[in-house]
């Protein structure tokens, strides 16, 4: 009623200034005034309303955040140093000849086993056996000489002097001898130790060359691995700790322990060796195969431990995490609770109160969702 006398009013003084026109953009202006405070009153009933249900009413589902939860678990921690590794047989020998020469025979072939000094390539060494028939023939009467000579130092015949030349010229000719045998020896590809033939390098009519391997021998009844470590983990790596072992690219893996950790460390690099002894009877294993080494470097039994990506950071490089203290439903009020890292390994963080006491392990606490929740928040847990 008070709203259309005023209308009235408001028209009837338009009316008496004169113009239709201006009469309807005054009416049209009450109207608007009068619909802004008609919907100002609705608005403030709504909310009032809202409010109310909000506090009593059970079947309603406020609008507040939602998360996803993560506990707290209380257990061992383990951290790992993780390297790349390669095979490493014991006994691993690329072959030389000592010195040139034609290849006249090859004896095996690949995937052969041989026994250490067993003959494997052949090289033409016609000229040494010459000089050793020579030599053979000079040593023979050398020794002749020195055993006449001999009976008649022993008769008093003759001087010293005769005798101890006949017996240096002996020694030299038998000395010069062995060195050419040697020499044959050497000249002609031998197995230094037991073990199969992996490659032969070289082919009837080639010419050997020291400088060149004419082929390979391996036994693989010995094998480790070797890794480069960072010199920062110098005083966590220790001789006997477990290891994971993994090879990628075959898709095997083994669990052993660090036999050897070396003493010096690369310059070029400031990295130190470690070797890991390879378990018998692995028929996979291949020298210089690439993979994958976790060394175990800490071990906590009694640790807090919490998914990483839950500790946040505020601007003074504090660490925090949320608790979440259950309310009513799926629903909780989290709490801010500030914590120390201890160490981080593959998403996984041990932590620790700042203040002691205040966390057990077994607590749920904020995971997704985290950096939009501020502390003494009611919010809804979506994996409840």
């Amino acid at each position: 009623m008070k709203h259309s006398i005023t209308l009235l009013a408001l028209a009837t003084l338009l009316a008496a200034c004169g113009g239709s026109e201006t009469t309807d953009l005054g009416l049209k202006r009450a109207k608007l005034e009068q619909l802004k405070g008609q919907y100002t009153l609705y608005a403030d009933s709504i909310k009032e309303v809202e409010t109310w249900l909000a506090e009593h009413d059970s079947t309603l589902r406020r609008n507040v955040s939602t998360v996803t939860a993560a506990p707290v678990v209380a257990g061992t921690f383990l951290h790992y140093v993780d390297v790349h590794g390669n095979v490493k047989a014991d006994k691993s020998a690329a072959l030389f000849a000592q010195g040139g020469g034609r290849v006249r025979n090859i004896l095996v072939k690949a995937g052969d086993q041989v026994r250490a000094g067993q003959l494997l390539v052949s090289i033409d060494n016609d000229m040494v056996a010459r000089q050793i028939a020579q030599a053979e023939t000079g040593a023979e009467l050398a020794r002749t000489t020195f055993e006449k000579q001999e009976k008649l130092w022993k008769q008093q015949i003759g001087s010293e002097m005769q005798y101890l030349q006949a017996k240096t010229q002996k020694e030299q000719a038998e000395a010069g001898l062995k060195a050419l045998e040697e020499q044959q020896r050497l000249t002609n590809i031998t197995a230094p130790f037991e073990g199969i033939v992996d490659e032969i390098m070289v082919r009837v009519g080639d010419m050997a060359s020291p400088m060149q391997p004419a082929a390979r021998v391996v036994n693989l009844n010995a094998v480790q691995l070797e890794a480069d470590v960072p010199e920062s983990y110098l005083k966590s790596v220790r001789n006997g700790a477990p290891v994971k072992v993994t090879f990628p690219s075959i898709g095997e893996s083994f669990d052993g322990s660090l036999e050897h950790v070396g003493q010096f460390i690369d310059p070029s690099n400031r990295t130190f060796k470690v070797s890991v002894r390879v378990p018998n009877g692995e028929d996979y294993m291949r020298p210089n195969l690439l993979s994958d080494i976790s060394i175990q470097d800490m071990r906590t039994d009694s640790a807090l431990v919490v998914p990483s990506r839950t500790v946040l950071q505020d601007v003074n490089g504090n660490n925090y995490i949320f608790v979440l203290d259950p309310t009513t439903g799926d629903e909780a009020k989290a709490r801010k609770l500030m914590v120390q890292r201890v160490s981080e390994y593959r998403g996984a963080l041990s932590i620790k109160p700042v203040d002691a006491g205040s966390l057990k392990g077994g607590e749920r606490i904020v995971d997704e969702g985290a950096k939009n929740v501020t502390d003494g928040l009611t919010v809804r847990i979506a994996n409840n």
